[in-house]
């Protein structure tokens, strides 16, 4: 009788794409939706130049600029923010990457809900403009924490050593600011459509707080790590 064998098949084992090239995606996406939302006033040029009254033309074209303002804030908070987390992220996997996929959509929205503000602000359809404006605003923390609630505590990110959270804890943490985020955003959008000018100023209030996000997260970690999360010791002796 021959002898026969058995042959066993290993798994095959594909490393996933480095963060770096998530980040050189996304600094490309960035660099293109802020350059977009000058168009707009750009556009406003030869107007303007030939005008009777240019300071007054200037003015009169007040919610074009309002606008640029509030949808550069918006893109560069966001950019701000991403690179704060991402330094620590020394791994990803298929969640990682299509996560950070849906952000770079909605950061491709953003100069097409600054333009439709700019154009509704002080017109019938300026709650609406403020509306779908919100939208982008805050689609980054409600796409986040959607991804996040079927983590159940298992973190798909991989944070360097020097990340100030316990492993154990970092998917719990990342849940809670993400929902807490998405939360605000809810309530101001859904402002929008009750008084858009409160609805602006809510907005401005939180992209003033998003100034600093560094500054914004550690407060976050400091007020809910002794009941929700740990932080490592090291963090607890240095805040």
């Amino acid at each position: 009788m021959a002898k026969s064998t058995q042959k066993t098949a290993g798994n095959m084992q594909m490393k996933h794409i480095a963060h770096r090239h998530i980040d050189s995606l996304s600094d490309g996406v960035f660099s293109i939706a802020l350059t977009l939302l000058g168009l707009d006033v750009l556009s406003l040029a030869r107007d303007l130049a030939h005008s009777d009254d240019l300071n007054g033309a200037l003015f009169g074209h007040w919610p074009v600029f309002f606008a640029y303002a509030m949808g550069f804030f918006v893109l560069y908070a966001m950019w701000y923010a991403y690179h704060a987390t991402s330094q620590y992220v020394i791994s990803t996997n298929a969640w990682v990457v299509w996560q950070h996929g849906l952000v770079m959509a909605i950061v491709a929205l953003v100069p097409f809900t600054t333009a439709l503000l700019a154009e509704s602000l002080n017109t019938p359809n300026m709650t609406w403009g403020v509306f779908y404006f919100g939208v982008t605003v805050f689609g980054n923390q409600w796409t986040n924490a959607l991804l996040s609630l079927p983590m159940r505590g298992n973190a798909p990110i991989f944070f360097s050593d020097d990340f100030p959270i316990e492993q154990a804890d970092q998917a719990k943490a990342l849940m809670l600011f993400n929902i807490t985020q998405s939360l605000i955003g809810l309530v101001l959008v859904l402002a929008a459509l009750v008084n858009p000018w409160i609805a602006l100023f809510g907005y401005i209030l939180h992209l003033a707080g998003q100034a600093n996000p560094v500054r914004m997260l550690n407060s976050f970690g400091t007020l809910l790590s002794p009941r929700f999360f740990r932080l490592k010791p090291e963090t607890r002796r240095t805040k």
